[in-house]
């Protein structure tokens, strides 16, 4: 798996599953390399607030492909049901790893004040979550110990 340490860049809504994800100042913008799966990020807003996710230097974040996403969702909702209920739809999942261990899905749609970006809805503990560990393999399998 590649990882990247741009700065300064972002990824749109519709390439966000065939790029990496690197830094943006507001939200994420086109990137120029493909990769498997995304690398560190830093920063997404949200999509009802003014409120930020700052990606850090030292934490690790990758892109849940559909197969992926489609189960943590579904688990998503079992687990947080308001989730479900607000009908926003969820078009990306993200694994987040802080930099202090702590491991987190975000939950992210397209921006709908900013057309071709996106904006998260949602942050969750991936700890009550069954895959989170066979995820950790797959997508930081240099981290795949839980917290």
């Amino acid at each position: 798996m590649t990882r990247t340490g741009c700065t300064g860049r972002g990824i749109t809504a519709l390439v966000w599953g065939a790029c990496a994800l690197v830094a943006g100042t507001s939200a994420l913008q086109a990137a120029e390399a493909p990769l498997a799966a995304p690398g560190n990020v830093a920063g997404l807003p949200s999509c009802v607030s003014a409120d930020w996710i700052p990606f850090g230097r030292d934490d690790q974040s990758a892109l849940l492909d559909d197969a992926d996403r489609h189960a943590v969702l579904a688990e998503m909702h079992r687990l947080y049901p308001v989730i479900e209920h607000d009908g926003l739809p969820v078009s990306r999942i993200v694994l987040w790893r802080r930099g202090g261990g702590q491991l987190l899905f975000i939950a992210a749609m397209d921006n709908p004040r900013q057309a071709g970006e996106a904006c998260f809805i949602a942050t969750v503990s991936a700890a009550r979550f069954s895959m989170t560990v066979p995820l950790l393999r797959k997508y930081l399998p240099q981290d795949a110990a839980p917290p």
